[in-house]
């Protein structure tokens, strides 16, 4: 069995639902201090909740999977969130939460930001309204330094958050 299902009851109860709203997974990242956020929050929804996700340095790379599924969810690490906000989840859907990630700084570790690789994928005519946006509060991006402990924590309730809403919408779905 699916260990996703092994999870939650809701999920348990009808294993079917993983294909029948199928979810893409991508976390962007790079070995640079806390950016490396979208990587670890993707290995640890495998590792601890059995969904599988991708792991890639550049978004431009997420383009080719936004017509992969029915959901697709992006992990990145931000600078200049609110000091108070360890992650948050942005639909590209919503015009205020657009606005938002178009104000979230660049932080110079990817060629092109996701709101710039989103646009891109609107003009090829891709669909982006089923993408969220989950950033994580990066506050130290130096050059091959390790993740923060603080922010590895934060990541793990960043996966748990994410898997619950997963579950939630299949369940719903279902």
């Amino acid at each position: 069995m699916n260990k996703t299902w092994d999870r939650l009851p809701a999920c348990r109860a009808q294993p079917d639902r993983l294909e029948a709203y199928p979810t893409t997974i991508i976390g962007v990242g790079s070995p640079h201090g806390d950016d490396q956020f979208g990587w670890v929050v993707a290995e640890e929804l495998e590792n601890t909740h059995g969904l599988v996700g991708r792991k890639i340095s550049n978004p431009i790379d997420l383009i080719g999977w936004l017509d992969e599924s029915d959901r697709v969810i992006v992990i990145d690490a931000a600078v200049g969130l609110p000091g108070d906000v360890d992650f948050q989840m942005l639909g590209f859907a919503n015009a205020k939460d657009r606005t938002t990630i178009g104000q979230i700084r660049s932080h110079g570790t990817h060629d092109i930001g996701l709101e710039q690789t989103l646009r891109m994928a609107e003009s090829l005519g891709k669909r982006t309204d089923h993408v969220e946006l989950w950033v994580g509060n990066a506050r130290n991006i130096e050059r091959l330094d390790p993740m923060s402990p603080a922010l590895i924590a934060i990541a793990k309730c960043c996966a748990a958050e994410i898997f619950r809403e997963v579950c939630d919408a299949r369940t719903i779905a279902g």
